[in-house]
């Protein structure tokens, strides 16, 4: 993050097909990158394990959040959207006012999870697997 970025104002947006951009909800994140080194071992390597430089198999970004919802429509559009399989635009918004705190990807939502407290705000955690690399 290039600003002061913390989670009390990260926000994800969905967008509509357009560039029309809606808020899903506010966050609790963790923002992992994964890539797997690629193994190129060979007999003449004695027995020792060699990979290959700078190149990465199944790279990519998984998102693990807590959400809080704008409305109950994008509850249900995002649960639709992890049961379906669905590969949506979103993006990440650090409220640092900085583009550079801002992630557009194209992604899938997985594994919802809901909690919902006697007298208090339903939240989920949920999973957004990234496709291909950041817009």
């Amino acid at each position: 993050m290039s600003g002061e970025a913390n989670g009390t104002h990260c926000l994800l947006y969905r967008f509509t097909g357009t560039e029309d951009a809606v808020i899903v909800g506010q966050l609790e994140l963790t923002s992992t990158f994964n890539g797997t080194p690629i193994e190129i071992t060979s007999k003449s390597d004695n027995d020792f394990v060699t990979l290959m430089d700078a190149n990465q198999s199944t790279k990519g970004r998984t998102i693990t959040a807590n959400i809080v919802y704008s409305n109950d429509a994008e509850y249900k559009l995002l649960r639709a959207a992890s049961l379906a399989g669905n590969i949506d635009e979103y993006m990440l918004d650090y409220g640092t006012g900085l583009v550079a705190d801002q992630i557009r990807f194209n992604g899938i939502p997985n594994a919802p999870s809901d909690t919902a407290p006697v007298g208090d705000k339903v939240t989920s955690s949920i999973s957004i697997l990234s496709v291909g690399e950041d817009i």
